[in-house]
């Protein structure tokens, strides 16, 4: 995997300010990112959020240039910086990325760990797509190795580090 970052390895032109607010609903939120297209069955119930209000977090996209399951996804960006790591990001910060970042997921998928589901009987989490030129909110299988072509998204907060 690698040697850990440190926050002197880490450069603010990788790093997104984002802003989460807690007062809208997750349809409010997918609505904001004007995909589309997106998932039907991603939905409150099966993705519940649990912030208040609203909060500013720093995010990063994490590129490991090899394919990988999501397990070992979630190993790596928990342990690429030591002092003030990395969480996967939820289906929250995903859609606050989606909205303020709207032509990243044109290049390349964008996936949020920290919120999974079972949805009709799979393991399946967000994630940001594309299909021709059409920007998508689609749900994928948490159990499939992910090509090396993958973002993943992970977040802290603002206020720790930046």
């Amino acid at each position: 995997m690698g040697a850990p970052m440190n926050d002197a390895t880490q450069t603010l032109a990788d790093q997104h300010h984002l802003t989460v607010d807690y007062g809208q609903s997750l349809q409010q939120m997918i609505a904001a990112g004007r995909y589309d297209w997106s998932n039907p069955k991603i939905s409150a119930k099966r993705f519940p959020m649990r912030g208040i209000g609203t909060q500013s977090v720093v995010a990063k996209l994490f590129h490991f240039d090899r394919s990988l399951s999501p397990d070992d996804a979630v190993k790596a960006i928990k342990s690429a910086v030591t002092t003030n790591p990395w969480e996967p990001a939820k289906i929250e910060h995903l859609l606050a990325f989606g909205a303020s970042n709207p032509d990243e997921q044109r290049h390349y998928p964008v996936i949020a760990l920290g919120s999974v589901a079972t949805v009709d009987g799979y393991r399946r989490m967000p994630y940001l797509n594309r299909s021709d030129a059409r920007r998508g909110l689609d749900l994928d299988w948490w159990d499939y190795v992910r090509d090396d072509y993958c973002r993943f998204l992970a977040v802290r907060n603002r206020s720790s580090g930046a």
